[in-house]
């Protein structure tokens, strides 16, 4: 019986050793956000996901993070029934549809952890963002 406030799941044994693996390589850096176990590891992980999902759907409806290039993201813009590539170029993030750095694309992909994660790390920050 699971303590009171929390609720019991079940894992594939792969996932579970997935996770004790990740816990172990990344345990400092884990420890600043208070994930201390397997259990809050996934409670962790779960909360990244929804509200990653939740930013991306209230930033932009109408686009969707299609997937990972090895220079940029692909998304689809259903407003113009499109594909577009998002690319790193010259340490920035640029629209190869719009031609611009600061197009609506660039922010949505800013808006992708892995994304703005990567670009922070570079020392860059999202740019004030035009339709």
């Amino acid at each position: 019986m699971p303590t009171s406030g929390y609720r019991s799941i079940t894992v594939s044994e792969e996932a579970y050793n997935r996770l004790v693996q990740f816990l172990e390589e990344h345990r400092e850096e884990l420890r600043k956000q208070d994930v201390r176990s397997i259990s809050s590891l996934v409670s962790h992980l779960v909360m990244y996901v929804i509200e990653a999902d939740d930013i991306l759907r209230r930033r932009a409806p109408w686009m969707r993070l299609v997937g990972f290039t090895e220079h940029g993201v692909v998304i689809e813009d259903k407003k113009i029934d499109r594909i577009v590539e998002v690319r790193l170029v010259n340490n920035d993030l640029f629209c190869e549809l719009d031609q611009r750095d600061d197009c609506v694309h660039v922010g949505f992909a800013y808006a992708i952890p892995e994304v703005y994660n990567a670009m922070v790390a570079r020392g860059k920050r999202p740019p004030q963002v035009w339709e």
